[in-house]
């Protein structure tokens, strides 16, 4: 020590001669490096500027780059520089307020850069060269601040090293940058792409630092005291802090690969299961994506059971016809939503003959498995609204195709898209051995909606970049995934439905291999005919009278009898008039229709009302007149206009029951609660093990008593909502008021036009009054076949009717059957 003593007042006030360590020069790369590539992880996990998720990931993104790749790599950097012959009193030195301030400031520089950088997908020019100088002038005010807290020394610099450094840094920022928010934009930045741009950013910083350090001298400061006796931090300390944040990125950056990696597997073991997921998009029609770019899914179960051959799972399927009009109408079911998993996990836990006896209702049996299949998938469903904290009535719309996945082998997928162009033949799925199928909640998020799930870890990318990642993440058997994509955003917007008016049609049917009809549609509305609006909003009665003159005739027919009743000069009569319109509109409708197969279509005179949009959005839809003509297609045909295509004749009879305002959905909304609930009322009371001296069971049998004087609907969800404490039932006030809640949504609310009375008639007797009938009771009777329908009395079959009324759709079938016969 006393020889340190002397070399160093043999150096004060002169430049000491310096020399460089090799492994610390790499080093300091390496842990600059790790900083870079951390960062840029940080940073494509963000989604939006707010929301604590994104505020975390801006702060760790800073700290990374600014603590880890600048401060870190700095103080490795300049423990690479030995002074004098080695001595350890001669080595740099550091003061502790400096060296806390060093790191900092270059933190908090960061943080505005980052922040002009922004986290969409939007790749913009200004941006990136601000916040890539912002980030060049962090580098280099770290440094030199660092070497201002040289506690030891005096720095002197280089003024073309200074120059040159500084724009190493901003220049090597700017690119790294660049680069990384252009594959982020297209969705191309892998995680190798994003370590090739670490290794340009930490270029930056390396090279700013070493480029001023081989222009920077070391003077030795003259000092009164001891120099032993300095109370600095040594070289030595700092080494320690650079390995404690450096092992924390390397964490970092092993816990995102195993994230991604535990995803990827996850997302592969669903590829053979059947999914729901939820594609949600913006405004801009941007689809929401996680992070990584997988669409936010739910398991629904391991594989559709299929109880026969015939019974693939399809959109023809009649549970897909169920879950299609339950997810048009999610407040059908969202109040059961807690039983039907009270119900699944009950049913688990019991041999299979009891569980199968469960899902019988009063005799009768029921389709266990596909009821319970549904209960999955509703269940499924409100996870994935749980997953996306948002309410399970905004989950969005079934859409209309049912994607196959889990073909891995890429000369598999060729020969499959070969075998099933359009993902499902005849409206059936193609059984896949071992695989699975994905199914799409589709709806639009507004920009509140939108800025929420941003806000919660979500982004929104345009449909082209992410469809091939998309494709490869979930093993979708799909060559045009991004029409898909593109499809479900138009199917996302408003239910399609007709304008106000009279309307000229074609239904045209196509027979199906297996059994059915597929119906001719619009490939941008499926769920309408192809139709030509009329320029009259009225169909008069003489217009009718004229018209039905034509009935059953071809198109070739009416157009050369139209054309003869034309008149091109002088004053048109009110009925040349509407000839000539009619004329017109049927060549528009024949070009649309785009097939000479078309001029044999024979026209349906009967005008039928079909749903149109009302005066308002808040009003009931009105009704349109349609004048169709019916064609039967030869069963190899194909559709040759680009805008039409054949959809399965049943999937096309359910839309037409779901558009906004549809007063069906109270309707079903009855069945459903009819349907589940004795089966769910039923586990409830065998789970809780009530018995005939509690009061739920004194409660039952005065229920019991009380048969035949209150309606089924009404008494049988009492059960559900008869809670127990500590095993034992009770009925409180809170009871009291979901029981008139249950009441009135699963037995009594039919229809608006619809209300039911329940009053005491005896043994036998009847309300003859206003009802002439047994109202609800006597459409009981009538579903079990114990009353003729004539007996039911108007409320009753007034009931019937309205839960058995028919669309426009099913009259044009009965015309049309019966003009083939």
């Amino acid at each position: 020590m006393p020889n340190d003593t002397a070399i160093w007042q043999d150096w004060e006030g002169e430049v000491v001669p310096r020399a460089f360590s090799t492994g610390y020069v790499v080093l300091s790369y390496l842990v600059s490096y790790v900083g870079a590539w951390t960062t840029l992880e940080l940073i494509n996990r963000r989604t939006a500027g707010r929301g604590l998720y994104n505020w975390s990931l801006l702060f760790g993104s800073s700290i990374s780059m600014g603590g880890v790749s600048i401060w870190c790599m700095h103080y490795i950097g300049n423990q690479a520089i030995i002074l004098g012959d080695g001595q350890s009193l001669m080595q740099i030195a550091y003061s502790p307020l400096f060296t806390a301030v060093s790191f900092f400031v270059p933190i908090l520089v960061l943080l505005a850069a980052f922040t002009t950088l922004g986290s969409d997908d939007r790749v913009s020019l200004i941006r990136v060269t601000v916040g890539g100088t912002l980030a060049g002038l962090a580098i280099c005010g770290m440094h030199y601040l660092g070497q201002a807290g040289i506690s030891n020394y005096t720095s002197v610099y280089k003024i073309a090293n200074i120059v040159g450094s500084a724009a190493v840094a901003i220049a090597a920022s700017i690119v790294a940058l660049s680069v990384f928010f252009v594959l982020r934009a297209t969705w191309t930045n892998s995680i190798w792409k994003r370590a090739l741009c670490g290794i340009i950013l930490a270029g930056a910083v390396f090279g700013m630092h070493w480029l001023a350090s081989v222009g920077t001298q070391y003077r030795l400061r003259k000092s009164n005291s001891d120099p032993s006796n300095r109370h600095d931090i040594a070289g030595n300390t700092t080494v320690i802090m650079v390995i404690v944040l450096s092992i924390s990125s390397c964490i970092i950056l092993l816990v995102f690969a195993f994230v991604a990696q535990r995803r990827r597997s996850h997302s592969a073991d669903k590829a053979r299961q059947v999914v729901v997921a939820c594609a949600i998009f913006d405004s801009n029609g941007r689809i929401m994506v996680t992070p990584e770019g997988l669409l936010p899914n739910e398991k629904v179960t391991a594989s559709y059971i299929e109880v026969s051959q015939d019974d693939v799972f399809g959109i023809s399927h009649p549970a897909f016809h169920w879950l299609f009009r339950m997810t048009c109408h999610w407040s059908s079911v969202s109040g059961l939503i807690s039983l039907m998993r009270q119900h699944l996990e009950y049913k688990s836990t019991l041999p299979g003959r009891v569980s199968e006896d469960l899902d019988n209702n009063e005799g009768k049996t029921s389709d266990s498995g596909s009821m319970a299949f549904r209960e999955q998938f509703c269940i499924a469903a409100a996870d994935l609204a749980k997953q996306l904290d948002e309410p399970l009535v905004d989950m969005g719309v079934l859409f209309d195709k049912i994607f196959n996945t889990g073909q891995t082998n890429k000369s598999g997928a060729q020969k499959l898209s070969k075998q099933q162009p359009d993902l499902e033949r005849d409206g059936k799925a193609i059984p896949m051995h071992g695989k699975g199928q994905l199914l799409f909640l589709v709806r639009r998020a507004n920009r509140k909606a939108a800025s929420k799930l941003t806000a919660s870890g979500y982004r929104f990318a345009d449909t082209q970049n992410i469809a091939p990642l998309v494709a490869r993440s979930m093993q979708i058997n799909c060559n045009d995934l991004n029409g898909y994509l593109s499809s479900m955003n138009e199917y996302a917007n408003e239910r399609h439905i007709l304008q106000p008016g009279v309307h000229l049609a074609c239904f045209a049917l196509r027979a199906r291999i297996r059994s059915g009809f597929e119906v001719l549609v619009r490939k941008d509305a499926r769920n309408q005919l192809p139709t030509i609006q009329l320029p009259f909003d009225v169909l008069e009665d003489w217009m009718i009278e004229y018209l039905s003159k034509l009935d059953g005739w071809t198109v070739s027919a009416c157009l050369k009898f139209l054309r003869g009743k034309e008149k091109s000069t002088g004053q048109m009569t009110e009925e040349q008039r509407f000839v000539a319109q009619f004329h017109d509109t049927l060549v528009v409708l024949q070009s649309e229709i785009d097939t000479p197969l078309f001029s044999e279509a024979r026209l349906i005179a009967r005008p039928v009302l079909a749903p149109c949009r009302g005066a308002s959005d808040g009003e009931k839809p009105g009704q349109a007149m349609l004048i169709s003509f019916r064609l039967m297609f030869p069963i190899q045909h194909r559709a040759e206009s680009q805008k039409l295509e054949f959809a399965p004749l049943s999937f096309f009879q359910i839309q037409q029951y779901v558009y906004k305002n549809s007063p069906d959905h109270a309707i079903f909304a009855r069945k459903v609660h009819r349907e589940f609930g004795p089966i769910l009322n039923k586990e409830r009371l065998s789970e809780e093990g009530w018995s005939k001296g509690t009061k739920g069971a004194r409660m039952l049998g005065h229920m019991r008593q009380m048969k035949g004087r209150v309606s089924p609907d009404i008494r049988r969800p009492l059960g559900a909502w008869i809670p127990s404490s500590r095993g034992k039932p009770s009925l409180d006030s809170s009871s009291e008021i979901k029981l008139v809640e249950t009441q009135t949504f699963g037995g009594i609310m039919v229809s608006q036009e619809v209300s039911v009375e329940t009053k005491d008639l005896g043994e036998g007797g009847s309300d003859r009054g206003s009802d002439d009938g047994h109202g609800m009771r006597g459409m009981e009777l009538c579903d079990r076949k114990e009353m003729p329908y004539g007996q039911m009395g108007t409320r009753g079959r007034a009931m019937k009717e309205v839960e058995d009324h028919e669309t426009y759709v099913d009259t044009l079938l009965a015309v049309s059957m019966e003009g083939r016969r």
